[in-house]
């Protein structure tokens, strides 16, 4: 059963199938998954008549997002582009041959990162829109 599939009246009774069927309450490392949280929070929010299980899950699930919600909101408040890059790609759990990648060339990553290379206006327009920020995140 996916978030998006369940409702008020079939949330699981058990820890173990409220794990099994809704989220796997795993320390959340991206949006996706964030995401996916958020949405199996809303719906035990809903939920009138929560019993023990349901209860402790949910305040489990709620300290899982607080902890994601506030490294997010860690992003460097400096404006070194070199900064914010390496903190969203460390957020999303990217190397410098995935950032290549992104980029259109594997090597980039890397020359980019130890400053040999500056980031070109299609980079800065490429990284924003993958990481959803402000393309004056990396200007």
């Amino acid at each position: 059963m996916t978030p998006t599939t369940i409702h008020q009246d079939s949330v699981p009774d058990t820890w173990y199938d409220l794990i099994e069927s809704l989220y796997d309450l795993r320390p959340i490392k991206n949006r996706e998954t964030y995401g996916q949280a958020m949405q199996v929070l809303r719906v035990l929010m809903r939920h009138r008549k929560r019993n023990r299980d349901q209860n402790d899950y949910l305040k489990t699930l709620c300290a899982l997002i607080g902890d994601y919600e506030a490294k997010a909101r860690r992003m460097p408040s400096s404006h070194d582009p070199l900064d914010n890059l390496r903190f969203l790609l460390e957020e999303n759990e990217m190397t410098a041959s995935d950032l290549g990648r992104l980029l259109g060339d594997r090597s980039l990553g890397t020359r980019l990162l130890s400053g040999e290379r500056d980031l070109s206006k299609a980079h800065i327009k490429k990284l924003s829109d993958h990481f959803r920020v402000s393309p004056a995140a990396f200007i």
